[in-house]
């Protein structure tokens, strides 16, 4: 696994571990791509320097806006004391400044809200994301920046 996703993995098992958030999260739908992958729509193998894709894990927010040329590529789903975690990895091609120019817009819009991190840079670019609707489902985002490829991760908690 790649340093960036295991530090948003930790993040996300440790926000399980410690939030003190109870409730129902909303939002069980199933994104487009998971539902094409149910009627069978087979998973992208690995080629060129992308990794192979992976499944949406089961109940993630459909509204969640996700790069259309990134593949998903690393993903796992956390149920704990009352709460839900996805940790999500999604790799493409395309330069930070598309990636970061899709998403400012697009993580304002809708019923979520960004907020970017002071120690954010050209390289790296991370920040915060939450539900306008309900608060309690938060997470961090990253945009990591490499020589082919730009990942993208994402770490959401929501109480189940």
């Amino acid at each position: 696994m790649r340093p960036a996703f295991v530090a948003v993995m930790a993040v996300a098992m440790l926000a399980t571990a410690c939030s003190p958030i109870p409730g129902i999260g909303s939002s069980g739908a199933t994104s487009a791509a998971s539902a094409a992958r149910a009627a069978g729509t087979p998973l992208a193998k690995a080629s060129g320097a992308l990794d192979a894709e992976v499944a949406v894990p089961p109940g993630f927010p459909s509204d969640v806006p996700v790069y259309d040329k990134a593949r998903l590529t690393a993903a796992a789903s956390f149920a704990s004391s009352g709460q839900v975690t996805w940790g999500m990895e999604w790799q493409t091609m395309d330069s930070l400044s598309k990636i970061q120019a899709f998403y400012q817009k697009k993580l304002n819009e809708g019923d979520w809200t960004f907020k970017l991190s002071p120690a954010s840079t050209p390289s790296v670019w991370t920040g915060t994301i939450s539900r306008k609707s309900n608060p309690r489902i938060m997470g961090t985002f990253a945009v990591d920046g490499d020589v082919t490829v730009n990942r993208i991760l994402l770490s959401l908690l929501s109480p189940a």
